[in-house]
Parts: structure tokens; sequence; C-alpha cells
């Protein structure tokens, strides 16, 4: 980041980034005749069009990186630090609405709002303090208080809604989250397992026996629920089926918070020849594989997880898209991707959000057994968060084709700070559950070395979707 002597024309200099990217914003909208949608209207993935066009996004991530650069620059430093200090009381509100089902009450009580006392009356808990926990969401955007004590939707809060009635959630709360977008259900699991894992993460780093470790069960996560087990065994046992489920789901709904085609970007799968066959390793119940079936039909897929999730699996093929299983051009494998790959040579591996859920050795060992499963023409394809350095990347791994970015412009950070705060975040989230991590383009360059791979190509997202990135590996 250029410093700027002056702090004032720091300040200033922020102000213009602002005002000059929404211009641009505002310029591309009408040039294709959309309109940016409101921040007090409530979210549908189609009404984000005109937020996902890849010029846009560019430009709002200058505008939240600057404005929040401007934030820190001016509000006092003792405010400014208390403020991120108890920022997780937020997280934990945001729980509260969720499993209160404020949303869906919200929404049944129709624009004009509902009063705390109408809010509160299904599930019988105190109005007063519930009015304090959404007084806090609202002072952060989430919600709207449009009288005293009344209040209703905007368009983030508007994300916590299953669409359900809230006579069906209360006739049965285990099934709230089936079947729906899933994005309630994975800020309900922020807001359980991450949350509660988070206050221990200083005793794990601390102690001595955990300090160092890369096991996935000597973790922030196991001390907070008193359990030797991984997060993902703990998941099996009977009493944490809800939870179980609730992941699976949320996990799910993680694609339904990015551009809905992100998948098909930044690789070419339509060069591929008749038959490749893709294998999904890790693939949940294959949301991912479905995109690309549905987009290319002379492709092939094998989709791969634990048996459990393999049986989820099968349910959401036979609603979503039955003849693909039937003709054999999809196939649904139970699959531990720490034991030896039961597939050779396909024409590509690839894994979504797999590998920042482990540590380096863990990774090794994914990666090692897909090697050794690779055909000398079989491209890997990893698609996960990078998470760039806060200062210019003066690494080797900047030469590697598409990982060298333009810097923002100044005074921005390198990373445009909050604009891409989410990999950050997820990598201590990563870290606390099961002692993975979010890794940089020179991290994963050496993880494939290990492990026989050469990392060739790197596409990154556009604006906020650095998630999307990939890494594009072949045989060393």
């Amino acid at each position: 980041m250029n410093s700027v002597q002056n702090p004032v024309d720091e300040i200033r200099a922020l102000s213009d980034l602002i005002k000059s990217s929404i211009d641009k914003i505002e310029e591309s909208c009408l040039s294709r005749g959309q309109i940016y949608p409101s921040a007090n209207d409530p979210f549908t993935p189609q009404s984000e069009a005109a937020r996902m066009a890849p010029d846009v996004q560019e430009y709002g991530s200058i505008v939240v990186a600057a404005a929040a650069q401007l934030i820190a620059a001016t509000r006092p430093p003792p405010l400014g630090l208390a403020t991120h200090a108890l920022k997780f009381h937020v997280s934990s509100c945001i729980r509260v609405a969720i499993n209160l089902h404020v949303a869906e009450i919200l929404r049944e009580g129709g624009p004009l709002g509902v009063h705390v006392h109408d809010i509160a009356s299904p599930t019988k808990v105190d109005p007063t303090k519930l009015a304090r926990v959404l007084r806090l969401l609202a002072t952060n955007h989430i919600f709207l208080e449009v009288a005293p004590d009344v209040f209703s939707h905007n368009r983030l809060s508007s994300l916590l809604d299953t669409g359900k009635s809230v006579t069906s959630i209360l006739a049965d709360g285990d099934a709230k989250y089936d079947n729906t977008l899933g994005i309630a259900a994975l800020f309900d699991h922020f807001g359980d397992e991450a949350v509660k894992s988070s206050g221990y993460i200083t005793e794990t780093l601390i102690d001595p026996k955990t300090a160092r470790s890369g096991e996935p069960n000597q973790t922030a996560f196991n001390r907070a629920f008193k359990t030797d087990l991984p997060m993902f065994h703990w998941y099996d046992l009977e009493e944490n089926a809800f939870r179980r489920r609730r992941f699976g789901i949320g996990m799910e709904g993680t694609q339904n918070v990015v551009a809905p085609d992100a998948i098909l970007q930044g690789f070419d799968w339509k060069a591929l020849p008749q038959g490749s066959l893709i294998v999904d390793v890790g693939g949940g119940i294959g949301s991912q594989t479905h995109a690309l079936a549905k987009a290319f039909d002379h492709l092939s897929f094998v989709v791969q997880d634990r048996d459990a999730v393999i049986e989820e699996a099968a349910k959401f093929w036979n609603e979503k898209y039955p003849e693909a299983v039937k003709l054999g051009r999809v196939k649904l494998q139970a699959h531990d991707f720490f034991e030896p790959q039961p597939i050779s040579g396909p024409s590509v591996f690839f894994m979504r959000m797999i590998m920042h859920d482990w540590s380096n050795d863990y990774c090794l060992k994914i990666l090692s057994h897909l090697r050794s499963a690779a055909a000398p023409s079989t491209q890997l394809v990893i698609i996960d968060n990078i998470a760039s350095y806060a200062c210019p990347d003066t690494t080797s791994a900047q030469q590697t084709p598409g990982a060298s970015t333009r810097l923002p412009p100044a005074p921005l950070l390198a990373n445009k700070g909050e604009a891409n705060v989410l990999a950050y975040l997820g990598d201590i989230q990563m870290l606390n559950l099961n002692n993975g991590s979010e890794r940089t383009i020179a991290q994963f360059s050496e993880l494939l070395r290990k492990s026989g791979w050469k990392l060739v190509r790197v596409a990154q997202g556009d604006g906020f979707e650095g998630e999307n990135s990939k890494l594009i590996g072949v045989p060393a």
C-alpha cells in the first residue's frame, strides 16, 4: 500500500474512491438496463443480477474496502478496537433471531413490521430481551426498526428466512432447514459450533499439547464441546443428528451466496473430450456436479463422499436430475478420500472447499492418493479460498499464470481489506474447528509440489468472489 503523507489526504483519497466507484457502478447498471438492488428489498438470487456483473463486483469491492478503511481512519481508536472486540455479540444475536424464527414471523407479518411482543409470542421468550437483540442487529443493518419496538425485514435479514410457515416450523423444528436455500442453516452453524469454539482459540494456541498440532481432534472445537472426536466424526454421533443435518444443508447453501454459474467459470470444461470423466472428490450431495452435468452433456461424473452423505446424495439426484443417474452419466460412490483413490486416470479430479478443512499433513494424504491414481493427462481442479497477503505478494508463486493480480488503488490494503475479509474469518474458523487452513497461492503451490503435482494456473474470482478461485494442477 502506498503511504499518504497527510492523514486527511488519505481520508479524502478513500472518499474519492468510494464516489468514483459508485459512479462506475451506476454507469454499468444503466448500460445494461439493470437496477442496483436496494438494501431494503428482500433478497432473491435473481434480484442480485446487477450486483453479480464482474465489473460491478469489482467496483463494489473497492467501495467496501475504502469504506471500512475510512471508518478505521476516522473513528477514535479505543472505540474502533472495542467495536471489533465485541462483534461476537452480533454473531450470537443472529443465531437468536434464527432460532426464534424472527425472519419467518416478519415475512408473515408484512412490510409494515411486527411489534416485538408478537415476534416473541410464538416461542414465548421475553419480548424486552428480544427487542435488545433485534436492536443490535438493526444497528448493524440486519432488520429494520421501523417504529419503537416494531421490526421489519431488509435485504440482509431476509437471508435468514427459510420460506417456511411459522406453524410448520413449530410443528417440526428439526426439519426447518430441509428443502431451503441453506443460508439460515449455515449461519446457525456459525453461531453454534463456530462461535462456541472460537472462545477457546487462545487456550488451544498456548497449550503445548495442541499449540503445534495439525490433528483434527486437537482444536478449539474439542475444548468447547468436550470431545476427543474430530468434528466430522462427532457429527456422526446419534445425539448430533440435527447438527449433522444442518451442517450438510448449510454447506450446500454456500453456493447460494455466490454467482450461480461460478463453478462453470475459470476452467474450460467445454474443451474436455467427449465422455471425459470428472471425479468430484468429497463432493457432498453433488450440487456442483449437478451444475456441471446440466451445462456440459458430453461429460460423465462420479460424486464421492462418506456413506451417510452419499445416501443423501441419492435423494438429491432422484429429485433434481434422475435421468443423469439412470443413464450412467452420474454415479454416486462412497469413498473416504484419506484412502487410496479407486478411480484411475480420470480427465479431472476436482475438489470444492475441501482443502481448507484440513491441516497440511492431511491435505498431502488426499493429494497423494489422487496423484497415485492420476494419468499423465489428468488435471486437478481445486476450488477454494485464496488468502492473499495484506501486503504486496513477492513470493515466487506469483510467476504462476493467473497468480499475479493488479494491486487495488492506493491507499487500499493490497488484499482489499474488508472486501475480502471473509477468507480470513474462514481461515480462523477452519483452524478452530478442524485445524484446517485457508492458504496463499504459495502455500497451495508447495502442497501440490510435495504431493507430486505442479500448479500451472490460477483463476481468481472477481470482486467479492475470492471464494470461487480455482487452482489448476497437473502431474509433475
